[in-house]
């Protein structure tokens, strides 16, 4: 008499193994969409996105007016006594500096 060869069962353990993790690898991939679905609706979304925001309108007070209806301004403006110089980070002119950093060996 001839013997059946019975087969293995570690191919069908494996595959079934393998089906196990990919079901709950499944379950909690839906269970995550469904709970961050659920969490953006309750907050009501994120918003608009603050890189593209409007920026806000800035209230400014109306200049003041005289009896005229005129804006009431300076007697003179304070900028024209202002006197403009050259002015630089040091007490030296730059042909001096020039001259001092050819000087050093």
């Amino acid at each position: 008499m001839s013997r059946r060869r019975r087969p293995s069962l570690w191919p069908r353990i494996a595959l079934l193994a393998v089906a196990l993790i990919v079901a709950a690898l499944l379950v909690v991939l839906i269970v995550r969409l469904v709970s961050g679905l659920a969490g953006g609706l309750s907050r009501g979304g994120d918003g608009p996105d603050p890189q593209f925001a409007q920026p806000a309108e800035q209230v400014t007070r109306p200049p003041e007016l005289d009896e005229n209806g005129d804006p009431v301004g300076l007697e003179e403006d304070p900028s024209l006594g202002w006197v403009y110089e050259a002015e630089t980070p040091v007490d030296k002119t730059a042909e001096q500096l020039s001259r001092e950093e050819a000087a050093t060996p």
